[in-house]
């Protein structure tokens, strides 16, 4: 635990202690200051500062102001968003110049095209194809994921690494440090010898703990700055096999090249020089652009980094559903919406947009999650917007498909921390082949999934109801 957290504790024990004993007392005869108007509260306070000692009372102060911070921080949401969110139009339909510009300029983010994008079901696709590019890197290896967990997964990718480094590959691997808190600094001692660098993302530091709750929840590998890898995976032995069993996670990652893949580089650079120091340039890093002959007709990529009152993961979102015409398609492992984004599902499904939700289903890595989704459920399916629930394994897949043409890929979740708190990087991509793929892939996992019925739902137990409705009092921690 770092040391203001012990801190916390111990102030916090401080504080219950002096409460409790002061309720004891109170009960014989002792009077509170603060419920009386008999007392002196200066003498009061001089009593007790010296029945317990300053340290005691310092302790006290700290311990209170400590859980009022803390309580702060979990239920008063940062920044001061809209109220309600609206266009002064209509929507360009995601197929036009109009749709694509007022998105690029909502963002901040500028409009490419070409380069391909592979689909990667599950580990069985995703493992061999990484270490494939890995054992055919010429020049660079930039690594950046979430989690990293000690398995069979990582003793594979630590090797294919280490292989790329002896060849002369700069390897460079860039932890989030929660997200890689299980792994020992001696993880990477072999690799680190061969002359790899690997940095921590935001370690624990004096005078910076407030933005320590912001992680880097990216997934952005690039090999030579051509191909790159990118979606809800990372380095943990869940993301192994086909997603035959509760063990082995359903997942999807995506095979970039091209234009898109040196897009994804940028997801890289910039956290890794917050973290290491190093402005990563050359032509090795961003090798020379060469006229792509097939390619995706185009592309906006969002490398985002909240602030307050910034909320641009949430509009790169909620302008594609806002400009739908037929079908929305969207998978998630956390659904939180917020007013802005449950509203915009509903107005779409109430206009007649076929409207569509995957969600995880009794298999989760997180109930409170699953519990706080839930309690949007009947609204929603009020609204006419269709919900599964996934249960052969935890689904952790991440993508929205809209009107069979705009697709949603990259890290985010359909949640608070990636709306106003992580580093994500997300693709908005036109692409009819890969938007009818992803619809396929939707369409199947949607077929093992349980539909939520709204008559069915909406008779759930009063108790139940209240569960839920208590879980969304922490909707922006999980």
């Amino acid at each position: 635990m770092p040391p203001f957290g012990l801190l916390f504790a111990f102030g916090l024990g401080m504080a219950l202690s002096r409460l409790s004993s002061l309720r004891d007392r109170a009960g014989q005869g002792f009077s509170l200051p603060a419920f009386t108007h008999t007392i002196d509260i200066r003498n009061q306070a001089r009593r007790f500062v010296g029945t317990h000692g300053w340290l005691q009372t310092t302790l006290l102060i700290i311990g209170t102001i400590s859980v009022l911070t803390v309580l702060g921080a979990l239920f008063i949401a940062a920044g001061t968003a809209p109220d309600k969110l609206y266009t002064d139009g209509e929507v360009g339909a995601v197929d036009s110049m109009l749709f694509a510009h007022s998105l690029s300029n909502l963002v901040n983010a500028p409009i490419g095209e070409g380069g391909t994008v592979t689909v990667l079901n599950n580990g069985d696709e995703f493992v061999p194809a990484l270490i494939n590019a890995i054992d055919h890197a010429r020049h660079t290896v930039n690594f950046s994921v979430y989690i990293w967990e000690n398995g069979t997964f990582s003793t594979r990718l630590l090797d294919a690494l280490l292989r790329a480094r002896n060849r002369g590959v700069a390897v460079r691997v860039l932890l989030d440090d929660f997200g890689a808190k299980s792994l020992a600094f001696s993880t990477f001692n072999d690799l680190e010898k061969a002359g790899a660098k690997v940095e921590r993302f935001r370690t624990p530091q004096f005078g910076k703990w407030t933005r320590l709750h912001r992680r880097n929840h990216r997934r952005s590998i690039v090999i030579d700055g051509e191909i790159g890898f990118t979606g809800g995976m990372a380095v943990k032995d869940v993301w192994l096999g086909n997603a035959e069993d509760s063990e082995h996670w359903r997942d999807v990652m995506f095979r970039m090249t091209g234009p898109l893949a040196r897009s994804l580089q940028s997801a890289f650079v910039s956290s890794w020089v917050g973290s290491s120091g190093e402005l990563l340039v050359g032509p090795e890093m961003y090798p020379e652009m060469r006229q792509e002959s097939v390619g995706v007709e185009r592309f906006i990529h969002l490398a985002n980094s909240p602030a307050p009152d910034n909320y641009a993961m949430a509009e790169f979102f909620i302008l594609p559903i806002l400009a739908a015409r037929k079908s929305i398609f969207a998978v998630t492992p956390y659904f939180i919406p917020d007013k802005h984004l449950e509203s915009a599902l509903k107005r779409k499904a109430q206009e007649g947009v076929d409207v569509r939700l995957l969600l995880p289903g009794k298999n989760t890595d997180s109930r409170l999650s699953r519990l706080i989704a839930q309690s949007h459920y009947e609204d929603l399916l009020k609204a006419g917007v269709k919900i599964y629930e996934y249960n052969p394994t935890f689904i952790h897949s991440k993508f929205m498909v809209v009107d069979g043409q705009w697709s949603m890929i990259g890290t985010p979740n359909l949640n608070y921390r990636s709306r106003q708190l992580d580093e994500e990087n997300a693709f908005g991509i036109l692409d009819r082949r890969l938007a009818e793929q992803l619809g396929g892939v939707f369409h199947a996992d949607a077929e093992k999934a349980e539909p939520i019925q709204l008559d069915r739902w909406s008779r759930r137990n009063t108790v139940w109801r209240f569960v839920e409705r208590f879980a969304q009092f922490f909707d922006k921690q999980d």
